[in-house]
């Protein structure tokens, strides 16, 4: 149905404004990222570092753009982040120039909106190095149309022919059948070409003063000739004389045939539009991000000016408490119980980082730190799939960023959430120790950890902060302010009294807890044995478990 420009601009607006909720469509919205994530680059996300971060939720926050074109666009540049700034500022200046002026916002919705049909997710087909896929046999079609006319033609001097021409219908209508359903599946990024060769020469017709834009005079050129072929496959037939035809002839295969070999041929022309409009698309999508959150744009720096985080939110937690952070030579470990925030601040941290190499937009009040690749341990799980223990999974994750940062030393932050909580206490503080020690000089570490030993063991390299909570006997809550300083409080078993566990238990608990507090060297972070070691770090650790 017919909707005037007027009608169809403030409602762009208004989504472009305030996004509908949705879940979106990771299989087809990655489909872009997936074709080119083996392409040479800066920095991949891994799948882990991705899903430690909730980059599906998150591309879900930012997902404000108009077309399939567009989300592919911004999921692939959300999982692929620069160490350009020059890019990064032309990107920086997009979403400026969409927010600030709204009739070069109009001309680029409008633009866009005739690329929404869900076929074209499916566009990106078309840039590979066989764009189309080939048909069984089609080799023959030729030779079977020519065997048809020439036998219907010979005919009017040698009648017995069109019984040729009567085996060779038969034959090329069983040809066409068997290939239609194959062809009408292969031509569906086909038939959403046209709409994205309209959506790019609107753009440029705009004027938008985006580099990307202003380099697709030549590629458009090139799709024409592509496009006049392909749209003979969107031309309908009522009276069926047309389908008749097709299928005598096999026109829909030689023509197959042929766009093939011409899109195989345009596929760099098809990949720069392509580009160009997710391009424009996800600027517009960072602009409406920009209106509807608290950002700022990051500033890069020497790797010895270290990473400054000011005001840092995360924005996927409702009323988030921003906190301040800065790493220089040092790493940071943190403690404190479950809950706190330990995690939602490195988690913080990392897409501030994150956001801040690819889109120019950090939900933070200042944020200045070098080009740096963010890797994870935050959410590991055992895999039964393939028999490995939680301990093995933590273990095979770690040697990947140990290797990581030997080979690029530097050039690293990594985010640890209490590695190898999967083994014994004794083991786990040690394996802890010695990586974190190893790991500091070659990257920006923040681990945390419900280990306090592990603050006196890493003093030489590491600071401590701490996130903690307060039980009164009515109530608990946290402020999820970090603190500098290692946790001195131990609240646990308080809370068991206030969850009204049974009093003989508490009393048991605190008992228990004081009797080994006792066993400790005064000034001094050894236990008498081995094995009470064990024990009183058991306890403490078991104490602040208890809070989850």
């Amino acid at each position: 149905m017919w909707t005037s420009t007027r009608k169809r601009l403030r409602r762009l607006e208004a989504a472009w404004q305030q996004p509908a909720a949705h879940t979106p469509r990771i299989p087809l919205v990655a489909r872009y990222y997936n074709h080119v994530q083996h392409e040479p680059a800066y920095h991949r996300l891994p799948d882990q570092t991705w899903a430690d971060l909730n980059g599906d939720a998150l591309f879900g926050l930012l997902d404000a753009t108009v077309s399939p074109v567009g989300e592919q666009c911004l999921y692939h540049r959300l999982r692929s982040p620069l160490a350009d700034e020059a890019a990064l500022q032309e990107f920086d200046a997009a979403a400026t120039l969409l927010a600030q002026q709204p009739a070069a916002r109009g001309q680029a919705l409008l633009a866009l909106d005739q690329l929404t049909a869900p076929e074209a997710y499916y566009l990106v087909d078309l840039l590979g190095d066989e764009p189309l896929p080939a048909l069984p046999n089609v080799r023959f079609a030729a030779l079977l149309a020519l065997g048809l006319l020439t036998t219907l033609l010979g005919g009017f001097w040698l009648p017995v022919l069109w019984l040729g021409t009567l085996a060779f219908g038969c034959f090329n209508a069983v040809f066409h059948l068997r290939h239609r359903a194959r062809i009408q599946l292969y031509v569906r990024p086909l038939l959403q070409l046209g709409r994205l060769h309209r959506a790019g020469r609107e753009l440029q017709r705009a004027a938008l003063p985006l580099r990307p834009l202003q380099l697709l005079a030549a590629p458009l050129a090139r799709l024409g000739g592509v496009l006049r072929q392909a749209a003979f496959f969107q031309v309908e037939d009522n009276m069926g004389l047309l389908e008749l035809l097709k299928m005598l002839l096999l026109v829909d295969q030689l023509l197959y045939a042929r766009c093939r070999v011409a899109i195989q041929r345009q596929a760099p022309a098809i990949r720069a539009v392509f580009e160009a409009v997710g391009y424009v698309d996800s600027a517009l999508a960072v602009a409406s991000f920009r209106q509807r959150h608290a950002t700022c744009v990051p500033h890069f720096g020497p790797t010895t000016a270290g990473i400054q985080l000011q005001g840092g939110y995360h924005p996927l937690v409702p009323g988030c408490v921003p906190n301040d952070l800065t790493l220089n030579e040092f790493g940071v470990l943190l403690t404190g119980s479950n809950m706190a925030g330990k995690t939602t601040f490195m988690r913080t941290l990392g897409i501030n980082a994150l956001l801040a190499q690819t889109i120019a937009t950090c939900p933070a009040t200042a944020y200045r730190a070098p080009f740096c690749r963010v890797l994870t341990s935050l959410n590991l799980a055992d895999s039964l799939s393939t028999g490995k223990s939680y301990y093995l999974v933590e273990a095979e994750t770690m040697r990947q960023l140990l290797l990581a940062c030997d080979a690029a030393p530097g050039s690293y932050l990594l985010l640890l959430d209490e590695l190898f909580k999967g083994t014994n206490t004794q083991e786990r503080i040690a394996a802890n120790k010695a990586v974190l020690e190893y790991l500091q000089p070659r990257s920006w570490v923040v681990a945390a950890t419900h280990d306090g030993e592990l603050g006196t063991l890493l003093q030489s390299c590491f600071i401590e902060y701490h996130f903690c909570e307060t039980v009164t006997e009515d109530d608990w809550y946290f402020d999820y302010r970090l603190k500098v300083g290692p946790l001195t409080t131990r609240n646990a078993i308080r809370l068991l009294a206030r969850l009204h566990y049974p009093a003989q238990v508490v009393a048991a608990a605190q008992a228990l807890s004081a009797s080994l507090a006792t066993r400790v060297q005064p000034n001094s972070t050894h236990l008498t044995t081995p094995a009470e070691a064990s024990a009183v770090a058991d306890s403490a650790s078991y104490e602040e478990n208890l809070l989850s």
